[in-house]
């Protein structure tokens, strides 16, 4: 039903990339089915990254990231952070989950690629339904909608 290439070219594209990367369709897939837990996330995020065989992929970061102008919290609030993101997770719609998310920032990298599989995920819970080939121009809606409501 929905088509992983489109996704996760137009998901790679936002990160300056115009390829499939190894792992994609599996964590795409993944997502298809649903995320509820912590595992879930840590699950998605290896499989992103396991083609990149560093040490940090899978498991929640324990350095100190700032992306653009923002700091993410310390690497050490970052677990109670995602204890209390997936405890919420079920009752967030697909732009909470994903900001939320973000704002923690829970790995080393490829927070952008896991967030937006998050969304991608409660996208389908609410239940959308049609192909993702637009999903930039989706994507930053949902954004700036939820930028809007919480300002």
């Amino acid at each position: 039903m929905y088509n992983y290439r489109k996704f996760m070219l137009e998901s790679n594209k936002i990160e300056g990339e115009n390829r499939i990367n190894p792992g994609d369709k599996e964590a795409f897939e993944y997502a298809t089915r649903g995320i509820s837990c912590l595992q879930d996330i840590l699950n998605i995020h290896y499989l992103l990254g396991e083609y990149l065989k560093k040490g940090w992929v899978g498991k929640l970061r324990t350095v100190y990231v700032t992306i653009g102008g923002y700091t993410a919290p310390s690497p050490f609030d970052v677990p109670p952070l995602m204890f209390d993101y997936c405890n919420e997770l079920s009752t967030m719609n697909s732009w909470e989950a994903h900001n939320e998310f973000e704002k923690i920032h829970p790995f080393q990298d490829l927070n952008g690629r896991t967030g937006r599989l998050i969304w991608f995920s409660k996208a389908i819970e609410e239940g959308y339904k049609q192909s993702f080939p637009f999903l930039q121009m989706y994507y930053y809606q949902t954004l700036s909608r939820y930028e809007k409501e919480n300002r």
